[in-house]
C-alpha cells in the first residue's frame, strides 16, 4: 500500500529536505541581515496526534487533483481499514485510540507528510509572502525558521505555529550566540549570511568498531567513509573542515585505526565525489552472489570469486 499511495499522490514537498547537505547548500546561499534571526521548532508526538479521518478527508482532495474518483475511493477505504488497526494491548487490555497511526507503520511517514504539507501551504505561505519570515524549512517533524525581528517576534511565530492545528504543538529553541543545532549542523549567523559546522552531542563517544577486530574491513571503516564524506560535501569553511578532519583522526587514532589508512580513503572519496559517475549501461546482465561468511580471508575469497569469474567470461568470448 505504501508504493501504490506514492505512485499516485503527487506531493509539492516545498518545504522539505532531503537530508542536511541539502539544506546546508540552501542556507549558504541564503542573503541575510543583522535583523534576521534563527530558530527552530520540534513537532511534540506528531504521530500519535494525527486524526484519521481528517487524514483520509485530506488524502482524498489531493488524490483527486491527478487520479478518478474511482481510484481514489478505492485508495481511501483501504486507507481507512489500514489506520484504523491502531490498536494496541497495555496490562492485558485492548485500547483503540481515536486519532493516531503507528509509527512502525510504512505508511505514517507519508500520512505525516500529507497532513504538515496541507498545514503549511495554507499558514507557512502567508508569512513568507508577508517577509515576516524569510526562510522555512522542515526534516519530517523539525523545523528551521529564519525571521526578520522587525515584522515578527519568537512568542508569535510559536503562537501561529501552535494554532495551525488543534492536535500540534510545537517546542521552540532560540539562537544562542548568533548559531543554533539542526540535525547534524551548527548554523552560525554572520552579518549577511550563514556559515555551517558539525554539530556533535555533548554525549557522543569516540567509540567505533575498533582496527583489530574481526569483522571485515567495509565494515569497521563504514562510520569514517561516513564523516569524511559529510565534511566533504557540507559547504564548510577552510577552517571548520580542517577542525573536522583533525576530529575524525582522534576518533580513529582511538580505536588504533593507522592514519595512513584514513588519508587514504580520504582521497578516495574525495576523488569520487569529483568525478563525475560513469554512463549507467541499460543492457547490463552483471549478476551479483551474497557471502554470509564473516572471516578476515572474505576479501581474498570473494576477490579469488571475483578474478575466476571474470576469466570464466573472456574465456567464453574468445571462443
Amino acid at each position: 500500500m505504501f508504493h501504490f499511495l506514492n505512485q499516485h499522490l503527487h506531493l509539492n514537498n516545498y518545504y522539505t529536505i532531503n537530508n542536511s547537505t541539502d539544506l546546508a547548500n540552501n542556507l549558504t546561499r541564503l542573503k541575510i541581515n543583522d535583523n534576521h534571526r534563527l530558530i527552530t521548532l520540534d513537532i511534540k508526538d506528531l504521530y500519535v496526534n494525527i486524526s484519521i479521518e481528517e487524514i483520509i478527508h485530506t488524502t482524498r482532495i489531493q488524490l483527486l487533483k491527478h487520479n478518478d474518483q474511482q481510484t481514489t475511493n478505492q485508495i481511501c477505504n483501504i486507507l481507512g481499514t489500514i489506520l484504523g488497526q491502531n490498536y494496541f494491548a497495555f496490562q492485558d487490555q485492548c485500547y483503540q485510540p481515536h486519532k493516531g497511526v503507528a509509527k512502525g507503520s510504512p505508511l505514517s511517514g507519508t500520512i505525516a507528510e500529507i497532513f504538515l504539507q496541507h498545514l503549511e501551504n495554507s499558514h507557512i505561505k502567508p508569512l513568507l509572502d508577508s517577509k515576516c519570515i524569510i526562510f522555512y524549512s522542515r526534516y519530517v517533524d523539525d523545523v528551521l525558521v529564519i525571521y526578520d525581528v522587525i515584522r515578527t517576534n519568537p512568542e508569535m511565530i510559536v503562537h501561529h505555529a501552535n494554532s495551525m492545528h488543534s492536535n500540534i504543538q510545537l517546542s521552540p529553541t532560540l539562537e544562542t550566540n548568533n548559531q543554533i543545532s539542526f540535525l547534524d549542523l551548527v548554523i552560525i549567523r554572520k552579518t549577511q549570511q550563514l556559515e555551517i559546522d558539525i554539530y556533535r552531542k555533548p554525549t557522543r563517544t569516540d567509540t567505533t568498531i575498533n582496527y583489530l577486530s574481526n569483522h571485515t574491513m567495509e565494515q569497521k571503516l563504514a562510520t569514517y567513509r561516513y564523516h569524511i564524506a559529510r565534511m566533504l560535501r557540507l559547504p564548510l569553511n577552510r577552517s571548520c573542515q580542517l577542525r573536522e578532519w583533525k576530529t575524525i583522526l582522534h576518533i580513529a587514532t582511538s580505536n588504533n585505526f593507522p592514519t595512513t589508512l584514513l588519508q587514504k580513503l580520504k582521497q578516495q572519496i574525495q576523488y569520487k565525489i569529483t568525478t563525475p559517475p560513469p554512463t549507467k549501461n541499460t543492457e547490463n546482465n552483471t549478476k551479483w552472489a551474497t557471502f554470509t561468511f564473516s572471516s578476515p580471508h572474505i576479501r581474498k575469497i570473494t576477490n579469488f570469486l571475483y578474478t575466476q569469474t571474470s576469466k570464466s567470461v573472456t574465456n567464453a568470448a574468445t571462443q
